[in-house]
């Protein structure tokens, strides 16, 4: 799996960059603040989310750690595949976007494009776990374990749908300091 790359930037089209690495060229998605950021025959280091589907693979890359975080979690919500988590970390920084959902505010996150009431509403109820009220920090404990769950959850076969049912189940587990291993036995136990 590509995590992160590092290049010259051969072209910037739309939301795509093709970084140059050797002479090998890839194809990455931006998200919009970042593609602002990027200058065509720039050296550029970008962090990697490799998603692959039936018939593609899609790299997705990000100027900071901190937004491929919160591009992953982002899809643990139902209703938010890759494309709309893009326009989403495209719209708001992690700062802001952390801030709305550590304050339940439904209306702003619906004024980046696509992203209805429904669907603002359940990142709110979903990630608030994630994101602390006190200090609107991005918990990166939470978000790791709750990454890892997902991910080992749909590597054993569950669904999507599913295994964000299960995290749902075992979310006060995961603010209790429980392993990872643990969490995902717990969750496998709680889908009996």
């Amino acid at each position: 799996m590509i995590a992160k790359i590092k290049g010259n930037v051969e072209a910037v089209n739309g939301n795509q960059v093709i970084v140059d690495v050797n002479g090998l060229g890839y194809e990455v998605l931006c998200p919009e603040r970042s593609i602002n950021a990027i200058e065509k025959n720039k050296f550029i280091s970008l962090y990697i989310q490799t998603i692959l589907r039936d018939d593609t693979i899609n790299l997705y890359g990000f100027l900071s750690l901190e937004e491929k975080k919160a591009f992953s979690t982002l899809q643990t919500v139902q209703g938010v595949g890759a494309k709309l988590a893009m326009t989403i970390i495209g719209f708001f920084s992690v700062k802001e976007l952390g801030n709305h959902i550590g304050n339940g505010d439904e209306k702003s996150i619906c004024s980046a494009p696509g992203v209805g009431a429904k669907v603002a509403k359940r990142i709110i109820t979903e990630l608030k776990d994630v994101y602390s009220d006190q200090s609107n920090n991005y918990d990166n404990e939470a978000l790791t374990k709750r990454n890892s769950i997902n991910s080992a959850l749909i590597n054993l076969g569950y669904s999507r749908t599913e295994a964000l049912s299960l995290i749902q189940k075992i979310k006060s587990d995961i603010n209790d300091g429980a392993s990872i291993e643990d969490l995902i036995k717990e969750a496998l136990r709680r889908s009996d």
